[in-house]
């Protein structure tokens, strides 16, 4: 019997090395898990939301499928072209609505992430969230999505805090931590990497998309300027 209960620990003691060991596009959570800043147990009332993530998720060695992801992305990226900011290579605290662009999107998973699929994803400022979730939701094909919000709490943003359309997908959870927060120490709503409203002069409108987004306090979404489409204009609106 004592040699089965060494047995086990030594398993256990492997595991959770292994654990530490795997490689990660989300490094913070090694650093927690070295550095022992781990917080136990989720907060009362529920943390606030800093900022949204959306994950388109496909199969990927499968063109077709392949294809119809990279499409949507292409069509995304053109319909919001006047409010993304420049391409980000990190997943937090950007400060801006921008595409992510961390990995292969065509030939590889998210090595170390939760996604057992392809994806690509979106850093969603708070201020953008009633702009771009509508659109994906309703033109994101035969592909899932996933939106989840950022807390610093990654275990219970991917799960219970997750919303899908379309078919839902697995994840591999064992990277994250339960009730345990591993990510925006130091962070919180408002501050300037994750504002909760767009500041004078950003776009906050146009005529295709009525305004969507939250001008901050006492700015309203006017017409600015007119834009050339091709053969038509249209006008864009911005927080004045």
């Amino acid at each position: 019997m004592k040699c089965i209960v060494q047995a086990l620990l030594v398993f256990i003691l492997l595991a959770y090395d292994s654990l530490d060991a795997h490689p990660t596009l989300y490094p913070h959570i090694r650093m927690t898990r070295t550095k022992g800043i781990r917080q136990r147990a989720l907060p009362n009332p529920p943390p606030g939301i800093i900022s949204y993530h959306i994950h388109v998720t496909y199969t990927l060695f499968n063109p077709p499928v392949v294809k119809e992801a990279l499409t949507l992305r292409d069509r995304t990226r053109a319909q919001f072209q006047n409010y993304l900011g420049p391409d980000c290579t990190g997943r937090y605290d950007y400060g801006y609505l921008c595409m992510i662009n961390d990995h292969d999107i065509q030939n590889t998973t998210l090595i170390g992430g939760p996604f057992v699929s392809g994806e690509w994803s979106i850093f969603v400022p708070l201020g953008y969230y009633p702009l771009i979730t509508p659109w994906l939701v309703q033109n994101r094909g035969n592909l899932s999505v996933l939106l989840h919000p950022n807390t610093g709490y990654e275990y219970e943003d991917h799960s219970i805090w997750a919303m899908w359309a379309g078919q839902p997908w697995p994840l591999d959870m064992s990277i994250f931590e339960q009730e345990t927060q591993t990510n925006e120490f130091g962070h919180h709503p408002g501050d300037s990497d994750n504002p909760v409203c767009l500041l004078k002069g950003a776009v906050c409108g146009d005529d295709q998309l009525s305004p969507l987004t939250l001008c901050c306090y006492e700015l309203t979404c006017k017409s600015a300027e007119i834009i050339a489409n091709g053969a038509s204009n249209f006008t864009i609106h911005r927080c004045a």
